[in-house]
């Protein structure tokens, strides 16, 4: 995939694509295995996170009721959802057919992206200061202590979850970036970057810390660290009902590039 570099006076930094962005995106957070059926890329990973978990329908299925068929049984065995997740890149087509099939809609959400290349906005109005420090340390390992408050402010306290976990966030070129106060973790981030483009996730605050712009303060380093290792632009994929989200990333720049819908199969009962 190629995303324009070099942005000058003349000609910005051109955002990716929504088919560019969806490729970035997957890649960022990866399935621990995967199968490809046509156009669909179907990602396994003990059920670990709905992104890792589902198909991506980069395209058009060859035969859509074959394809559906396979995706469910592959799903079955593992124990999983058969859940798959459509932007702008599905077939509608396919998605029309796993509507017939009973899919329906469980999260949806937004692509935001935000240009490199421009003017900085002014986002940091408000952020705490005094010892209120970011701190960006590069793979292959993720940082323990970012790891512990990762997987508990997320809520995710399974072991699974701590030994999935670090296979899938340092699989790729990450830099875990946090926030401390008295030398404690009070929030964090994950930026990426693939061919060009940056993606932030994993951008959450400690509930007893939150308000204070400590997420204005990671979003703008995240922006900075992805610039340094040669990202043009940044990406974020935001879930509708997160308002809060919605509003940090847009004071931040960032616009709607393309939308996501994950759609989950219904319970299939059996004749026997």
């Amino acid at each position: 995939m190629t995303v324009e570099r070099g942005p000058t006076a003349e000609a910005p930094a051109l955002l990716p694509t929504v088919a560019q962005a969806t490729s970035v995106l997957m890649a960022s957070w990866p399935a621990l295995d995967e199968r490809r059926i046509g156009g669909w890329r179907l990602g396994f990973a003990e059920g670990f996170t709905r992104r890792a978990n589902s198909v991506w329908m980069l395209g058009p299925a060859e035969d859509t009721q074959l394809a559906l068929g396979a995706a469910e049984e592959a799903y079955r065995v593992r124990g999983l959802p058969s859940q798959f997740l459509a932007t702008e890149t599905a077939d509608p087509r396919d998605v029309a057919a796993l509507e017939a099939f009973g899919y329906s809609p469980t999260l949806t959400g937004r692509i935001l992206c935000r240009s490199l290349g421009g003017e900085e906005p002014a986002g940091l109005e408000g952020a705490s200061g005094g010892d209120l420090v970011a701190v960006t340390q590069a793979g292959p390992e993720l940082p323990p202590d970012w790891l512990d408050a990762w997987l508990s402010w997320s809520e995710r306290r399974l072991a699974r979850d701590r030994r999935l976990a670090p296979l899938i966030l340092s699989s790729g070129a990450s830099s875990f970036l946090g926030v401390r106060q008295e030398g404690t973790l009070v929030a964090l981030a994950r930026v990426t970057v693939i061919d060009g483009t940056g993606v932030i996730d994993c951008l959450v605050t400690q509930s007893a810390h939150r308000g204070r712009g400590h997420g204005r303060l990671l979003l703008h380093h995240a922006q900075q660290e992805a610039a340094q290792r040669g990202a043009t632009s940044c990406l974020a994929m935001v879930v509708e009902s997160n308002a809060v989200s919605r509003r940090l990333f847009h004071r931040a720049g960032f616009t709607a590039l393309g939308s996501f819908t994950y759609l989950q199969a219904p319970e299939r009962v059996s004749c026997c």
